[in-house]
């Protein structure tokens, strides 16, 4: 079982010190480059009481997560193709470069062989 990320919090006590705490707070999870629905669908624990912001957990959610790429990023899609495609559930190239195509085409109708293009070019991007 993998084990979820966890957000590192400081004791409010004369000897302050670190411990697990239950998720990030918005301004880590923002300063990351996340919005919070994204960070929601990526399953990232949030904890909406903390107000503080420690450079640790942005950095460890920028390597977890990293930034996502939207998907009018991808050569050819528009406006029209990206609504369509965040209507079957795909929200950002991640989401995209790992799709079943043959589904895909008939949930959007597109020919499978634009779905390719656009596949390679999530990849591309993603590997950046």
């Amino acid at each position: 079982m993998e084990e979820k990320v966890r957000a590192t919090v400081y004791t409010p006590t004369k000897k302050p010190h670190s411990r697990k705490g239950k998720g990030f707070s918005l301004g880590e999870v923002r300063e990351a480059g996340l919005s919070i629905h994204e960070a929601k669908r990526l399953g990232v624990p949030i904890d909406k009481r903390r107000r503080t912001l420690h450079p640790q957990n942005v950095e460890r959610l920028k390597e977890d997560y990293g930034v996502v790429v939207p998907l009018t990023e991808i050569k050819g899609v528009g406006e029209v193709a990206e609504r369509k495609l965040k209507e079957t559930d795909i929200m950002d190239a991640y989401d995209l470069a790992h799709a079943d195509l043959s589904d895909l085409s008939k949930k959007i109708r597109r020919s499978k062989k634009t779905l390719q293009k656009w596949q390679a070019e999530a990849r591309k991007l993603l590997k950046k």
